[in-house]
């Protein structure tokens, strides 16, 4: 497990420089040149890898993966860091949600009591929450993201879902990963033991087994993203995977 770490991580390095460094989501705008769709990875100030100097994946995600989504990467990582004066919205961003759950458990004084709950929310809740959500998009903002492209339909077993899962099971302490998160992360004062114990923003997938031969087919999306391959026709990832037995 420990070399297909990593080998994740120096296939990271490989994207990074071809990208010209990581992207710091609070100085994003959409105006900078993004996929369509794709795979992020944040990783966040102060988290480091188990006896390395690189800052370690604090969180997996994709966007859309229901059959006629379409949404797209910046609209999912817009959604994570909220509006350019500091607002957002926790009910159409997870990260969101736990990151501000755990700092109102850090800090007490935070603490509102309507935070996740609803779909929607009106302009006398939303104010109250004001100061939470502006505190989730400092956190968040700070943080530096890599990207991979991959173009393809927006279906539960896509290329992207099979990379986001398998990245997820790879890089979970659950599962064995000893890049564990520093003392002071903030996700140990989250009340959800899947995200204290995986050091990882997630929930879903933290137990996923992952499969080895997941790391071909990121490889060949770095390339992809690259620019030095093209695009597949058809999906990379192996038919059916999706239907292995495994766990969520």
């Amino acid at each position: 497990m420990e070399n297909d770490i990593d080998l994740l991580y120096e296939y990271l390095r490989i994207l990074e420089i071809g990208l010209n460094g990581k992207r710091i989501l609070k100085l994003c705008n959409g105006r900078q040149i993004l996929p369509k769709q794709g795979v992020y990875f944040f990783f966040e100030p102060g988290e480091i890898r188990y006896n390395k100097n690189d800052l370690r994946i604090v969180r997996v995600g994709t966007h859309g993966v229901s059959i006629g989504s379409k949404s797209t990467l910046w609209g999912r990582l817009r959604a994570h860091k909220g509006t350019s004066k500091g607002f957002g919205n926790h009910r159409s961003s997870v990260f969101r949600l736990h990151i501000g759950a755990a700092l109102m458990n850090k800090y007490p004084e935070l603490f509102i009591e309507t935070w996740g709950k609803g779909q929607n929310a009106n302009q006398e809740i939303r104010s109250k929450e004001s100061e939470l959500e502006q505190k989730v998009s400092e956190y968040i903002g700070s943080m530096s993201f890599l990207y991979l492209s991959i173009i393809d339909e927006a279906t539960s077993s896509s290329d992207r879902a099979y990379i986001e899962r398998n990245t997820i099971g790879l890089l979970s302490c659950l599962n064995g990963n000893k890049d564990m998160p520093s003392t002071g992360w903030l996700g140990l004062y989250s009340k959800n033991i899947k995200i204290r114990e995986s050091g990882l923003w997630n929930l879903d997938y933290v137990k996923y087994q992952y499969d080895p031969d997941f790391l071909d087919v990121f490889k060949e999306y770095v390339s992809i993203t690259l620019g030095k391959t093209s695009n597949p026709d058809k999906p990379l990832a192996p038919p059916n995977w999706k239907f292995k037995i495994n766990n969520k």
